[in-house]
């Protein structure tokens, strides 16, 4: 409800891209499992409130990254490298961009804040905080 993801093509999208648990999807990988067009897939996605369908996407990606930096044995390099991110720089704008923190700042962060702060700067929601 958070995400403002409520249909049931979004609600499958969702569970489909958590089972991969942060790594990389793409949108005609998403399509082609849920038989529909990739068109389809992207327009029928940000109905209402929802995100995009990257932004939603790239949010599991940070939450995985979240998680796995609360491992002391990796460093945001390592999380990067494990994830599929182009490399750390890559994992820290994408963070910047969706979350508002540092890749850094992650591993002190719970996943209720990341999609609080995530909500704020999506919707703008002073409710998310």
């Amino acid at each position: 409800a958070m995400l403002h993801l409520e249909t049931p093509l979004q609600i499958a999208v969702w569970q489909s891209v958590v089972r991969r648990a942060g790594r990389p999807v793409r949108t005609d990988q998403l399509a082609k499992e849920l038989s529909v067009s990739r068109e389809h897939l992207s327009r029928s996605f940000a109905v209402g409130q929802a995100p995009t369908l990257k932004r939603v996407i790239d949010l599991v990606r940070v939450l995985a990254a979240a998680e796995l930096s609360k491992n002391a044995g990796y460093d945001v390099r390592d999380v990067a490298q494990v994830l599929g991110f182009a490399s750390s720089s890559h994992l820290s704008s994408t963070t910047q961009r969706l979350v508002g923190a540092r890749a850094s700042s992650l591993s002190r962060l719970r996943t209720v804040d990341l999609l609080e702060r995530f909500g704020q700067a999506a919707f703008g929601d002073p409710a998310a905080s």
